[in-house]
């Protein structure tokens, strides 16, 4: 997928506005804003703020900046102050003792638009709505119970995973663990939240489906102008983000419309065992049972299925894919790790291997 980025046309005429604007806005802010004993940071440039500070790699700009200013520091990110914290010790004040002061996550224009205007759990504000999808997610779709019922599915894609990895091995090919372990993820998320094989072909393939996660990745990790220049969010309809938000958003929507149907007409023909029911068919019970101190709209339900698969494929890979790296880099630890792995293997996978 392509980057998110301003052509030139874009650049200069955003720059013109912003320009326009901060000789308006400025004045008044500086009149109304009250007396803050704020924490030490860099002296921000008109209208970007810090931006230009951060480059590509955010992560190193930030860990810089902590060891010139200390570990809670500010930043003014266009028009929006931020606070950053880079210590255990504050990490903890903010995680911990201040978390329900601290615990909605900002309302990203991407965030609104893919997610039905943020109402799933992981970008819905701190509130009563946001409290019932937690329980939920908790008590009907993450609880011991459900997880061990998607045991048999973990089983079978670590065999079809390891199965890849020996016929490359046999054929003595260079593999992409990567795109295995993530084929993988893809794999157990799919079958556990929609009963579907998302491998290549079938499905997989008609919908796109790997284009669509990855063009949400982008979108979601990109640059929006609204996000840090507030009340510009239309900026995107010059520069093209707002299309390809709407378009990737529509994609999932048919797609999750398709998959609710399936499910639905499962149900008109008679009762799904417990034992045979994926997330879909879990969040589907939820939305028709009677006494929900708030029931679940069909948007809410697609929100909280997108939560659980974009959410789960992307931690669960990289995971792997750096628990992997790790090992490499350490012989001993490799070594180690492979003893244990063969000597419970046939415990836990006896019936599938």
């Amino acid at each position: 997928m392509a980057p998110l980025h301003l052509n030139p046309t874009s650049f200069l005429l955003l720059a013109s506005i912003l320009l326009f604007l901060f000789f308006i806005i400025k004045p008044k802010l500086k009149s109304k804003l009250p007396s803050i004993n704020l924490p030490p940071g860099p002296k921000p440039l008109p209208l970007i703020g810090n931006l230009h500070q951060l480059g590509d790699q955010p992560h190193l700009a930030l860990h810089r900046l902590s060891c010139t200013y200390g570990p809670i520091f500010r930043l003014t990110l266009g028009f929006i102050p931020t606070v950053v914290v880079s210590s255990a010790k504050l990490a903890r004040e903010v995680m911990c003792t201040h978390d329900l002061a601290l615990a909605s996550r900002p309302q990203l224009q991407s965030a609104r638009s893919l997610f039905y205007g943020c109402t799933d759990m992981v970008f819905a504000p701190y509130g009563p709505y946001w409290r019932h999808v937690r329980k939920i997610c908790i008590l009907d779709l993450l609880s011991q119970r459900r997880v061990d019922l998607f045991a048999p599915v973990r089983a079978a894609e670590v065999k079809c995973m390891i199965s890849r990895i020996a016929t490359a091995a046999a054929e003595g090919k260079a593999m992409n663990l990567s795109k295995i372990l993530g084929l993988y993820a893809n794999g157990v998320l799919g079958r556990s939240a929609f009963g579907k094989d998302f491998y290549g072909g079938g499905d997989y393939d008609r919908h796109g489906f790997q284009e669509m996660l990855e063009e949400y990745q982008v979108l979601l990790g990109g640059f929006s102008i609204g996000d840090f220049f507030p009340g510009m969010e239309w900026v995107g309809a010059i520069t093209g983000t707002n299309a390809r938000l709407e378009k990737t958003f529509q994609r999932f929507d048919k797609f999750f419309d398709e998959i609710i149907e399936e499910h639905m007409q499962k149900r008109r023909k008679g009762r799904i065992l417990e034992e045979g029911k994926d997330l879909v068919d879990v969040l589907l019970d939820v939305k028709e049972s009677d006494g929900l101190e708030m029931p679940l709209t069909m948007d809410n339900v697609k929100a909280v299925v997108l939560d659980m698969f974009a959410a789960g494929t992307d931690t669960a890979f990289i995971t792997l894919d750096w628990g992997m790296t790790e090992l490499l880099m350490n012989p001993e630890a490799l070594k180690q790790a492979q003893k244990e792995v063969r000597g419970i293997v046939d415990i836990l996978f006896g019936d599938f291997f």
